[in-house]
């Protein structure tokens, strides 16, 4: 009797794992479909701001969506990378290029620039900040859950490669170097991740890592939070770049 009702257990416990193992799967590829669609939305409207035509925000859309979550697959050894292997993610960041290009294009153009465009950019890319955190993050911790500064690395270098990318094809200097609180917020996020998948609060890991990473880049533009930086007129600074 004791030995069915034990195997009776590892039965149920072992098909509790495999279910829990798919809906992470799936909570993991919302999360990535939202960064995806997030960062093409604010790629693109760094091309309109720039001036580009529909092939230039494709490529500034393209490069911002896939290019994190590119470098994330080459660091764990996935090549080709999940992104140009699966067609999905290249046909969304099309889709989405597509929707912003007619928008701009349209009658309502006036009603979309300004300050409303500003505000859709910076939206656009804190969630796209928020959700490749966790996704980079709890990639890293599938194959290296001993590596903790990997981990916090390898969502941190998702959560801002794509956005790299795009600024220097934009010819701007990248947002994480010099815009206001940007990189600290994922690397906070990806430290929340390790610490409660780790814990008992595992199974509310990627919403915490989310929600910490979203509010703080979020209250870091509406108090226009910055990291220190040297004085504008320190005295011998211009003698470091000349």
């Amino acid at each position: 009797m004791y030995n069915i009702l034990h195997k009776v257990y590892h039965s149920v416990r072992s098909y509790a794992n495999r279910l829990f193992g798919g809906i992470m799967d799936i909570i993991w590829y919302i999360f990535d479909m939202i960064g995806t669609i997030a960062f093409a939305v604010s790629g693109a409207l760094v091309g309109v701001s720039r001036k580009m035509d529909i092939f230039g925000m494709t490529v500034l859309a393209l490069a911002t969506a896939i290019g994190g979550g590119i470098v994330r697959d080459v660091l764990l050894g996935y090549f080709p990378p999940n992104s140009l292997r699966n067609i999905v993610y290249v046909t969304v960041v099309l889709v989405v290029t597509v929707i912003v290009f007619l928008i701009y294009n349209s009658r309502y153009r006036k009603h979309a620039m300004g300050p409303r465009s500003r505000a859709s950019y910076l939206l656009a890319d804190a969630l796209g900040l928020a959700s490749f955190t966790v996704t980079g993050a709890s990639a890293g911790f599938k194959l290296y859950p001993e590596l903790p500064i990997f981990i916090v690395l390898l969502g941190t270098i998702t959560a801002v490669g794509g956005g790299i990318i795009r600024d220097m094809l934009a010819q701007r200097i990248p947002s994480v170097l010099k815009e206001d609180v940007y990189a600290l917020p994922s690397i906070i996020g990806g430290i929340v991740y390790y610490l409660m998948v780790t814990s008992s609060w595992d199974n509310m890991a990627v919403y915490g890592a989310f929600t910490v990473v979203l509010v703080i880049r979020l209250l870091a533009l509406k108090y226009n939070w910055s990291l220190p930086k040297v004085g504008k007129n320190q005295a011998g600074c211009e003698i470091i770049v000349k």
